[in-house]
C-alpha cells in the first residue's frame, strides 16, 4: 500500500491518545495527508462494539467473547477506514490495534498468542504498522495516573482501567515479549517524562521514518519542510 500506517500502544494512563492526537495535528499543519482513529471503535459499528467491551456492568464477559469482540471491531475498521486511506497513500495514525490484543488478552488473560494471532489474520488483510510508538510507564505510576484523572473528571473508570496491578504488570511484560520480537518497528519511549518531551521524540522519529518512505513534504522552493513544536496538554 501507498500510505504508512502509525501506531499507538501501552497501558492504561500513557498519554498515548493525547500523544496521537498531537502528532495528528502537527502533520495536518504541515499539509500532509493524514487521518486519525481509535481501537476498539473508529467506525459506527466499531463504537458499538467499543461500548461492550469497555461497559463496567459487562463483568460477565469471557475472555474469548472479548477477544472476538475486538476482532470484529478492527476487521470493520480496516474494511472501512485503513485499507482505503492506506490505498490513496495517506498517513494513518490509530490510537491501539492487533499489538493491543495480544498484550492484554494473550498476556493478560492468558489466551494462547497463536489463537489471537489466527483470529486476527482475517480481520487485518496482513496490515502491519509501519512505526508502532510504545510508551513505557511503570503499572504503579500508571493506576496513580488512572486514579488522578477519575477523581479530576468525575469519569467512571471502564471495565479495563478497573483491572488490579497485577493484569497491567503481565500487559506490560507482553508488550516488551513483542518488542523484543520486533524492534526495528517499535519505539519505546519513556511516558514518565513531560508531555512535551515525549511529543518532541515522536516528531523526530517521525519525521526521519517519512522521509525514508518518500512522504516528506517538500516547499515549494525545494527546501525540507521541517517539524515545528506545536502546543497541546497531556489528558
Amino acid at each position: 500500500m501507498k500510505g504508512f500506517l502509525i501506531t499507538f500502544e501501552g497501558i492504561e494512563g500513557t498519554g498515548k491518545s493525547t500523544q496521537a492526537r498531537a502528532l495528528c495535528e502537527l502533520l495536518e499543519k504541515q499539509g500532509l495527508p493524514v487521518h486519525m482513529t481509535r481501537e476498539p471503535g473508529g467506525t459506527r459499528i466499531g463504537d458499538m462494539i467499543r461500548e461492550l467491551l469497555l461497559n463496567p456492568d459487562n463483568n460477565e464477559m469471557s475472555s474469548m467473547t472479548e477477544i472476538l469482540l475486538y476482532a470484529a471491531s478492527r476487521a470493520q475498521l480496516v474494511h472501512q477506514f485503513l485499507r482505503p486511506y492506506l490505498e490513496e497513500g495517506y498517513i494513518v495514525i490509530c490510537d491501539r490495534f492487533v499489538d493491543s490484543t495480544i498484550a492484554y488478552q494473550a498476556f493478560g488473560r492468558g489466551i494462547p498468542v497463536n489463537v489471537i494471532r489466527e483470529i486476527n489474520s482475517a480481520a487485518v488483510w496482513n496490515i502491519v504498522p509501519n512505526i508502532t510508538f510504545y510508551l513505557d510507564l511503570e503499572p504503579e505510576a500508571s493506576v496513580r495516573r488512572v486514579r488522578l484523572r477519575v477523581e479530576e473528571t468525575e469519569e467512571i473508570p471502564d471495565r479495563l482501567e478497573r483491572e488490579k496491578i497485577d493484569f497491567f504488570r503481565k500487559v506490560r511484560e507482553g508488550y516488551m515479549s513483542l518488542i523484543k520480537d520486533e524492534p526495528f518497528r517499535f519505539r519505546v519511549l519513556d511516558a514518565s517524562l513531560e508531555p512535551r518531551e515525549v511529543h518532541k521524540k515522536i516528531v523526530e522519529i517521525t519525521e526521519r521514518e517519512l522521509k525514508k518512505a518518500n512522504l516528506y513534504r517538500l516547499r515549494e522552493d525545494g527546501g525540507d519542510q521541517s517539524f515545528s513544536m506545536i502546543d497541546f496538554s497531556i489528558d
